[in-house]
């Protein structure tokens, strides 16, 4: 504390006023505000009853205001198309419906189908495993400096949508412990857990260098990505460095980024394909003084990016490899050398819903193809696995159109009555309904939907999957209370002209939901916002 004695301002002395402090809201004042209605378009929120026969009507009501009802005026979607579906996760009841069987676009929502799937036919503990095979022999005693390896190392890999790089250093790891300190022959790198086609179907609808359209291999590092980063130069009208991670041969940048005084438009960064390299081209200008940036873009060749990452992480290690990199199978009677184990596949699910990853999603499709299937799996291996797994549930073929695994671009059409059933049979299935429900989103809190919903009663009690496209936005999963059995619902939207609006009419319909099994929550204090997760894929 001062021991400067307090100012009294003498008479006519000018008295400075401090400027006004925003008021703090108070629990029903914030509460109000985060029931508002996030679009001019979209009704207001009354509350609902406590009476349980008058909070269905109130529920009926309140949905049909947003997506319309027998002889009301268009809902605020307009001309848009919707497939919409609420029913009771334990009987099937249906709550509420509109056209609940319209073949829509479902985007990413198809990938609860791929999720659903994957943990049903391969298990909950399924791992992934990449494996570097090598001669039976190393010369000299194990630890022995100077041990060589005399022929071909082999990477094998399984299909793992989560290799990074460390995961190849872990590999060198092993084998410098067992005393390889050169490798007398080359790297190659074995695919033939998959068939040789990388583009997922559908995917050539566009030609785009983003890494959520990253191809698919067994032998994958990265979810097939490269990390551009752009660092302005000191001064404007010099080059902005242009580094890539991870670092490697695989890489040839061609073109400049320049730096400039004004704000233009952001810096141009594509990926194509040479025989042996991954060309980046860059382009534009970036503005002096401005932070780094980093951009993800897809690769070309999944097998000889990760093979020369892998020759990176050797030399790292103190391993030289004397051969090159190339592709090829591994032949019988090879060695064991070192072997890495993914997580389970009840933790990878993770990244397909929470956080939309296509790559994940398209590589547990062909891990389907050649573990349901057989070797070597596909796509159309994948989806035959999903067919008979949809079949077991009651969604016959011909009813849906299933093209890949991430619902990306105009590929893919089910219903809100199918994925309703998908959503209850895996939360039913005492097998896998724990690792499902936590691959969703939870409202206000995680994945695509952090930034959704909080503050409202669905916060904490919706958990979903999004999907966004080019004039389609859904939302399907389910909303829940400590009280009262579920709710699963799926909201599908097509012929979307305002995105925005249709994640708004999408969000009250949850928080409607979740007020509806809650009538009590929200007397509750709101639950303070978590800031957003980054979105890394398409949601």
């Amino acid at each position: 504390m001062s021991n400067l004695p307090a100012f009294a301002p003498t008479e006519g002395a000018v008295k400075v006023v401090p400027p006004p402090q925003p008021a703090v809201p108070t629990e029903e004042e914030a509460l109000t505000q985060a029931l508002a209605p996030k679009h001019s378009a979209l009704p207001l929120l009354p509350p609902p009853p406590l009476d349980g026969a008058a909070r269905a009507k109130w529920l009926a009501a309140s949905l049909d205001g947003l997506f319309g009802g027998p002889g009301q005026i268009p809902p605020p979607l307009g001309a848009g198309r919707v497939s919409v579906l609420v029913v009771d996760h334990e009987t099937g009841r249906v709550v509420y419906g509109r056209e609940p069987r319209a073949s829509l676009n479902a985007a990413s929502n198809v990938k609860l189908v791929t999720a659903a799937a994957a943990l049903s036919l391969l298990g909950p503990e399924y791992r992934f495993r990449t494996v570097l095979y090598g001669p039976q022999k190393i010369s000299g005693r194990y630890l022995e400096v100077g041990g060589e390896l005399v022929g071909d190392l082999h990477l094998r890999g399984g299909g793992d949508p989560t290799l990074v790089d460390s995961d190849l250093s872990d590999l060198a790891n092993q084998l410098w412990a067992l005393g390889v300190r050169k490798i007398k022959g080359n790297l190659v790198i074995d695919t033939s857990f998959f068939d040789g086609q990388i583009v997922p179907p559908a995917y050539e609808q566009k030609e785009e260098s983003g890494a959520f359209r990253a191809p698919s291999s067994a032998v994958s590092l990265n979810s097939n990505a490269v990390a551009v980063t752009v660092i302005p130069a000191a001064q404007a009208g010099q080059p902005a460095r242009i580094l890539v991670e991870p670092e490697s041969a695989y890489f040839q940048i061609v073109g400049r980024v320049l730096t400039a005084t004004k704000q233009p438009a952001a810096p141009s960064i594509e990926t194509s394909e040479s025989s042996e390299k991954t060309i980046v081209t860059v382009g534009g200008r970036v503005v002096a003084g401005q932070p780094a940036h980093t951009y993800q873009r897809r690769v070309t060749n999944p097998a000889l990016y990760t093979g020369n990452t892998a020759v990176a992480m050797f030399l790292r290690r103190g391993i030289a490899l004397q051969g090159q990199v190339r592709q090829g199978t591994t032949p019988e009677g090879q060695r064991l050398l070192a072997t890495h184990v993914s997580a389970p596949l009840g933790v990878l699910v993770h990244e397909l819903n929470k956080r939309s990853n296509n790559f994940a999603a398209e590589q547990l499709v062909r891990t389907l193809g050649a573990q349901v299937v057989g070797v070597p799996g596909n796509w159309d291996k994948g989806l035959e696995a999903i067919a008979r797994y949809l079949d077991g549930i009651g969604i016959k073929r011909g009813t849906y159109r299933m093209q890949n695994g991430a619902g990306l671009y105009d590929s893919n059409r089910f219903s809100a009555e199918q994925i309703t059933a998908v959503i209850r049979a895996a939360l039913r299935d005492f097998r896998i309904a724990s690792e499902f429900a936590a691959s969703l989103s939870l409202a206000g809190i995680d994945g695509t939907l952090g930034p959704r919903m909080s503050g409202t009663p669905a916060e904490r009690y919706v958990r979903a999957k999004t999907g966004t496209l080019l004039a389609t936005s859904c939302l399907s999963g389910t909303a829940g209370s400590p009280n009262r059995g579920p709710l699963a619902f799926s909201f599908l939207m097509n012929a979307v002209t305002d995105m925005g609006l249709a994640r708004a009419v999408q969000d009250q319909a949850a928080t409607i939901l979740a007020w509806y099994l809650n009538p009590e929550r929200p007397g509750q204090s709101p639950l303070p916002p978590t800031p957003a997760q980054p979105e890394t894929a398409t949601p």
